[in-house]
């Protein structure tokens, strides 16, 4: 990946690729709502508003959400063969690794979340119903694919793209494994959120980053980041939802809403343990 990036590692090159990957993104959204506007005879802002709002809390609002995302990995695909010469595969690695250690990843992330439930969840935060099963499991592949696409999506952009860029420019592992991950957590971080949680969730993010970007270095492709961060987004976007996220395809909602999140330290500190350890083993299974 970092040799097929020094081909053309110039940072004005990636700075260029970057601007160019979100103003594609922006374009084909804008394309679509204009194709919308055609087909059902409404107005281009009305359509744009089809196109961007959505309801998080309903199953086709969170898959709206999610399907925008993952329109950045074409976006970045693109950007990158014309700015870089890079192919696709270069951004991903090569296909049956990728595949393998997509699934080992994903099936450790899954293992140790269901080990973890049989933990006493800390006071206050029960969970609830929030969809029936039968109504559940026919959203459910839609649901597979969007996070796969998502999730896919901000691998090759985050790792694939950014991190194998800025390795081919710097030696030091402090800048490119650093750098993308802050940025990761910056792209995490929400306004609308009070800032202690706003915070908490740009850690954790960039956390999250970090060890993604150390799985992608050491087995030379985006799959086992990308199993690892799909089983995450799965585990909250499709069983577990959480109040104020994405909460219109969760099978149980949680009943304390991410706003207090900040506040149960114990839940917190047990999440970081658990991220971590995932982490350590599938850096184990893979070495």
């Amino acid at each position: 990946m970092i040799a097929a990036a020094s081909q053309k590692p110039a940072l004005w090159r990636l700075v260029a690729g970057v601007v160019t990957a979100v103003a594609l993104l922006f374009a084909w959204l804008f394309g679509t709502a204009v194709a919308l506007s055609f087909a059902e005879g409404v107005s281009v802002s009305r359509a744009l508003r089809a196109v961007f709002d959505g309801d998080p809390s309903s199953p086709a609002g969170a898959l709206k959400f999610l399907l925008i995302v993952s329109g950045l990995g074409f976006s970045t695909i693109l950007a990158a063969r014309l700015w870089q010469g890079r192919s696709a595969g270069s951004l991903i690695g090569p296909g049956a690794r990728t595949l393998r250690h997509f699934a080992a990843a994903a099936l450790i992330t899954f293992g140790l979340a269901g080990l973890s439930m049989l933990v006493p969840s800390p006071v206050g935060a029960e969970l609830e119903r929030n969809m029936e099963v039968a109504v559940w499991l026919g959203w459910l592949p839609f649901t597979v694919f969007a996070v796969v696409a998502q999730s896919g999506a901000e691998e090759v952009f985050f790792r694939g793209y950014l991190q194998s860029q800025i390795a081919a420019r710097f030696r030091n592992p402090m800048i490119w494994l650093l750098l993308p991950a802050l940025l990761f957590g910056a792209a995490h971080y929400s306004s609308a959120l009070p800032s202690k949680v706003a915070l908490a969730y740009f850690a954790f993010a960039a956390l999250f980053g970090l060890l993604a970007g150390d799985l992608t270095a050491r087995t030379g492709s985006i799959g086992a980041a990308w199993g690892f961060h799909f089983a995450n987004n799965m585990i909250a976007v499709a069983f577990i939802a959480v109040d104020g996220t994405i909460t219109g395809l969760g099978l149980f909602r949680s009943s304390v809403g991410i706003d207090a999140l900040a506040d149960l330290s114990p839940w917190l500190l047990a999440d970081l343990g658990a991220l971590i350890l995932v982490w350590w083993l599938i850096r184990r299974v893979l070495d």
